[in-house]
């Protein structure tokens, strides 16, 4: 009995040479380092100010960006008075205070209630003695308000 041999009619692959293999080794190699690199550089965030100086909690990007109304909608959704929020957000929270003031102040102002405005004025100075180094921010929210 004869013995059948399989033979594929594939046409073969060519072999690799080592300089291509090690280049591919090296190609593959520098992207995951790029590709680690790129995490690192996310995870750390971007390298502005206040990221470097005070956290990258959601109030302080609201600060950085001017989003004052975000961060006065969430200090009233998750804190509501000054003095019962978070440790570290103290100060955050007391710019949420001074803008959410701010704003009532010059609707009052403008309404004619000065009485109301005169509450809001006093609500605008005790937050601003507790507003730390975020205190510049305050001018940023009159100018917003002008």
């Amino acid at each position: 009995m004869a013995k059948y041999r399989y033979v594929s009619r594939a046409p073969k692959q060519p072999k690799k040479s080592k300089v291509v293999i090690f280049l591919n080794i090296v190609i593959g190699a520098l992207l995951v380092i790029l590709f680690m690199v790129c995490i690192a550089m996310i995870s750390t965030g971007s390298s502005s100010y206040y990221t470097r100086m005070y956290g990258d909690g959601y109030e302080h990007y609201d600060i950085e960006k001017n989003r004052y109304a975000e961060l006065v909608d969430d200090y009233h959704r998750y804190g509501g008075i000054l003095g019962r929020v978070n440790k570290g957000s103290e100060e955050a929270a007391a710019v949420a205070e001074y803008a959410d003031a701010a704003f009532r102040h010059s609707a009052y102002e403008y309404a004619g209630e000065s009485e109301k405005a005169a509450r809001q004025k006093q609500r605008m100075d005790a937050a601003i003695t507790s507003m730390g180094l975020y205190t510049p921010e305050a001018a940023k929210i009159d100018n917003l308000l002008k």
